[in-house]
């Protein structure tokens, strides 16, 4: 069944904004508070325009010059007199007035580097020397174990050889020795 609406004076607050009572008229809000605050106008919205905006697209590029169009020489680098570097060559790159300096030049450095190689395969070959003389202490290691192994196991031969050609007073001992053992069942 639905709620019916009674007419009649009701104990909660009602729901209805016709309705007379003293409680209704302390929620009114005055005229003079209202008036005294003033009224304010709506924000306005401020859109933040992105950096690829066609405004700032628009600005005209400056043109920029290259080496070839200033004839700007080239800072940093120290060329010999009369001799006209090409361009686009690395920086640092050095010069030889003659042959013959040039052809010391190159001696001393590959004799450095055939020296850099020889003191490796020097390096190397001890190297080698060291783990043969290892591998060959370990082989030793070795067959003295196996050495070792060998004579105990003959040892361990020859008294079983002993034992067996005495024979009748070994099962003398073992039999005497049955008879103290005690046995132990579990129930």
């Amino acid at each position: 069944m639905a709620p019916t609406t009674s007419k009649g004076p009701s104990k909660g607050p009602s729901k209805n904004s016709s309705s007379k009572g003293a409680k209704t008229s302390s929620f009114k809000v005055s005229k003079s508070s209202k008036s005294s605050k003033g009224k304010r106008p709506p924000p306005k919205e401020v859109k933040s325009q992105s950096r690829s905006a066609p405004k700032q697209q628009k600005k005209t590029k400056t043109r920029e010059y290259t080496e070839k169009e200033l004839d700007l020489p080239s800072l940093n680098m120290i060329t010999p007199v009369g001799v006209q570097t090409p361009r686009g060559k690395k920086k640092g790159k050095v010069f030889v007035d003659d042959q013959e300096s040039m052809m010391t030049i190159l001696a001393i450095v590959n004799a450095e580097k055939e020296g850099q190689i020889e003191s490796k395969m020097i390096k190397a070959r001890q190297m080698e020397e060291i783990r043969e003389a290892k591998r060959k202490e370990a082989e030793a290691r070795a067959e003295k174990k196996k050495s070792k192994l060998e004579s105990v196991k003959d040892e361990l031969r020859n008294k079983k050889k002993r034992r067996s050609s005495d024979g009748p007073t070994e099962d003398k001992k073992s039999s005497f020795k049955r008879e103290k053992r005690k046995s132990v069942s579990f129930a």
